[in-house]
C-alpha cells in the first residue's frame, strides 16, 4: 500500500481526474527518471514493472493529463519524439536539455526583454516557445577525457 506521500504525489500528477491502478504506476515511472524521456521510454519502463500498465495507448493519455495538470512538462524533442520531464519549478522558466544523457536543467525565459517590449507596443503574447539543447557538465567532461 502506497505511503501518504506518495498518494498526494500521484493526486498532484492527475489534479482531480479519476486514479487508476496503471496511472498510479505511470506516475511512480516518471518520477523514477532523473532526465528527459520519450512516452515510448516511459511505456517501455511501465512494462517491466506491470505489462498491463504499459500499453502505449495509456501511457499517451496519462502523460497528457500530467502535462495538463503540470506535473509534467514538454521540454523539447529527440528524434522526432516529443521529450517530457517532471518539472516542479513554480515561475516561468525554460528547460535546457543534455543531448548526451537527458538531463534537464532549469534556465530563465531569454526572452523577458523582448516580450516587455512586445507589451510595450501594445501586442499582446499569447505563448512563445524557446527549446534550448547542449551537454550538461558531466557529459562535457566524459567527452573532453
Amino acid at each position: 500500500m502506497p505511503h501518504d506521500s506518495s498518494r498526494s504525489l500521484v493526486r498532484t500528477a492527475y489534479a482531480g481526474r479519476r486514479v487508476t491502478a496503471p496511472r498510479r504506476t505511470i506516475a511512480s515511472a516518471v518520477v523514477g527518471f532523473q532526465g528527459a524521456f520519450t512516452v515510448d521510454e516511459l511505456a517501455t519502463r511501465v512494462r517491466h514493472v506491470d505489462s498491463a500498465s504499459g500499453a502505449t495507448a495509456t501511457v499517451y493519455r496519462a502523460v497528457s493529463a500530467m502535462e495538463a495538470s503540470g506535473f509534467v512538462a514538454r521540454v523539447g524533442e529527440r528524434d522526432g519524439h516529443a521529450l517530457f520531464a517532471r518539472c516542479t519549478a513554480p515561475s516561468h522558466h525554460h528547460h535546457i536539455v543534455c543531448d548526451s544523457c537527458g538531463h534537464v536543467a532549469h534556465t530563465a525565459c531569454p526572452l523577458d526583454s523582448t516580450l516587455r517590449s512586445a507589451a510595450e507596443s501594445g501586442f499582446v503574447i499569447t505563448r512563445h516557445e524557446v527549446t534550448m539543447y547542449g551537454l550538461c557538465p558531466q557529459c562535457t567532461a566524459r567527452q573532453g577525457s
